[in-house]
């Protein structure tokens, strides 16, 4: 049996936003640390525990801008499956409009998933 193919790693957005730079590096690391990443789980799933897990330091889906820089990197440093910038915003885009459909994801923190829909439902 072959070895999986290594997906790419996808280049870092070049915008910098010196004033939030240092918000957004505390906000994934904090998530980071509480829903870390496993090679055991998907792409789709890692990303999708630590959207979940900003939303609830944060309390929003309403990040820091230049979020998705610090959360490729501490994807890329640890080897994991990384998003490119794109599908990151779109991932936040679903979590925060469809939480619900990520409950099937195996590695998905449920729990938490079913709780921002419940949040979510009282903002429309």
């Amino acid at each position: 049996m072959s070895e999986p193919a290594t997906r790419p790693i996808p280049p870092l957005p070049s915008i910098s936003y010196a004033k939030t730079k240092q918000a957004a590096e505390a906000l994934v690391m904090e998530a980071f640390e509480d829903f870390p990443p496993s090679s055991d789980f998907s792409m789709r799933a890692n990303a999708v525990r630590l959207l979940v897990g900003m939303w609830l330091i944060h309390g929003s889906m309403s990040f820091p801008r230049g979020w998705v820089t610090p959360a490729m990197q501490a994807f890329i440093e640890r080897g994991i499956d990384c998003p490119n910038p794109r599908c990151w915003r779109s991932y936040r885009s679903d979590v925060k409009d469809n939480p619900g459909q990520f409950l099937s994801t195996p590695g998905a923190p449920v729990d938490l998933i079913r709780q921002m829909e419940l949040d979510l439902m009282g903002e429309a």
